[in-house]
């Protein structure tokens, strides 16, 4: 995620409620009503405010604000609110703008604002096909079909309902990505672990079960021309050049509870708490309340636990991940129950080790990013209202196989973060736990604001 916080020195456990969200997608049925709050829809290209089923005129002061390309849509437009795609812009009778909001993952409807769906809508959430019932004000999703994961089920949108999943997309390479550091142990200033996660300037790392090392990433201008260039490359043909230096500095170690092996739990870090995989979800918080668990891996999964796990902050929506299947799951917070998102082939690796979930800067579109342990390929994966899951692009590490992942995360620079093992060094057998810095290239165009 994009995300930027100086930590306190003191991390301190809370617990929080997370919100209800969810998908939309193309024409449906209905059947009997969802009894809990249903998920807002998206457009699978823009992200926003969080709606629970009813609507909401557009304010200046509501959700996140994106810019509007083109110009003054209320120029031509009656006093009121009118819709651009998924913002919806409050109009007055002068014709000009007065504010306007992201209705995603919510949809737009002229006169009225942002709303959960419209009819004719249908969407998956993690194991449940949902449509659109807009017979009652306001329009409500209601539950079409329960899926089964346990017998390799998932909601398909193009199926139009529960089907035995096949992986999506292919294996040959639409992009590159460059490494552009990489921590070889305390000499370069890293004291070693896998679980890894970024939150602004931040790099959590958790070394030993119970604690995270938080280092701070610092970028220098090496070159001394006078800017700092985090994509600057020799082989990146938009930012040649030597890479510029970063150093990694220890700021603290915090204490969190949760967690499986050190190897197979994974982090999220945001503003307010750090999340660990493991058997369950724990949150521990950053502004004083006790650890909580969020959700416990479903007896269906095998393991069971969640070994790499992501996060959609505007969605609200969890995902998860283990090296048994290369199948990302999705979280039901209206229902506390998991569900098969999509699965993936084959990336050239042994088994799938890395999960991220990066929202596009400029669209915030959100990405589900997956890797194998031993390849050097990265697959991008979105949402489609329509089609449901698609693979966006894959992407290649320029400069051939790298260390094997064991943990993958995103933060500082807007650059992915690694970590894992070297089986040697210069021929040499070595073992060594490395941290490294992966970004650039087609993959920037992303996760990094445009310009």
């Amino acid at each position: 995620m994009l995300r930027s916080r100086d930590l306190p020195w003191l991390l301190l456990p809370m617990a929080c409620t997370e919100p209800v969200a969810g998908f939309s997608g193309g024409a449906g049925t209905s059947a009997a009503q969802d009894t809990g709050p249903g998920p807002v829809s998206s457009s699978g290209g823009d992200s926003g405010a969080t709606s629970e089923g009813g609507s909401t005129a557009a304010s200046a002061g509501d959700g996140p604000k994106f810019d509007l390309a083109g110009d003054n849509p209320c120029a031509d437009a009656p006093e009121g609110i009118v819709c651009v795609g998924t913002d919806a812009v409050t109009c007055d009778a002068d014709g000009e703008m007065q504010g306007s909001v992201s209705c995603a993952p919510g949809v737009c409807e002229s006169g009225v604002g942002c709303a959960a769906c419209v009819e004719g809508q249908v969407t998956c959430v993690a194991d449940r096909f949902l449509a659109c019932d807009a017979s009652v004000q306001p329009a409500v999703w209601i539950e079409v079909e329960v899926c089964d994961p346990a017998a390799g089920e998932g909601c398909d949108l193009g199926a139009g309902g529960c089907a035995v999943l096949e992986p999506v997309g292919g294996t040959q390479p639409t992009g590159v990505y460059y490494k552009f550091a990489d921590f070889a142990g305390a000499g370069d200033g890293y004291l070693g672990g896998y679980d890894v996660d970024g939150h602004g300037d931040r790099l959590y790392v958790r070394r030993h079960s119970g604690e995270v090392d938080v280092y701070q990433i610092t970028l220098l201008d090496s070159d001394g021309d006078g800017a700092l260039e985090p994509n600057q490359h020799p082989d990146n043909p938009d930012h040649p050049g030597e890479i510029e230096q970063r150093v990694l500095q220890l700021d603290q170690t915090l204490a969190i509870e949760g967690g499986g092996p050190t190897s197979a739990s994974e982090l999220y870090v945001d503003d307010a708490r750090v999340v660990i995989g493991g058997f369950e979800l724990t949150q521990n918080s950053l502004m004083g309340a006790a650890p909580s668990v969020i959700s416990t891996a479903p007896a269906w999964l095998s393991g069971p636990r969640f070994e790499q796990i992501g996060y959609d902050d505007l969605g609200g929506l969890w995902y998860a991940s283990n090296q048994q299947h290369r199948r990302v799951l999705q979280y039901d917070p209206a229902t506390d129950r998991w569900g098969i998102a999509f699965e993936y082939p084959a990336l050239a690796g042994d088994h799938m080790d890395g999960l991220e979930v990066v929202r596009d800067p400029d669209d915030a579109t959100v990405y589900v990013y997956v890797s194998d342990m031993t390849s050097d390929f990265i697959g991008q994966y979105r949402f489609d209202p329509v089609d449901g899951w698609v693979q966006q692009n894959v992407f290649a590490y320029d400069g051939g196989v790298g260390v094997p992942v064991e943990g993958l995360g995103f933060g500082p620079l807007n650059h992915f973060w690694a970590t894992g093992a070297a089986a040697e060094v210069d021929g040499v057998p070595s073992g060594e736990v490395r941290l490294y810095e992966l970004g650039g290239g087609t993959i920037a165009s992303y996760t990094e604001p445009a310009g």
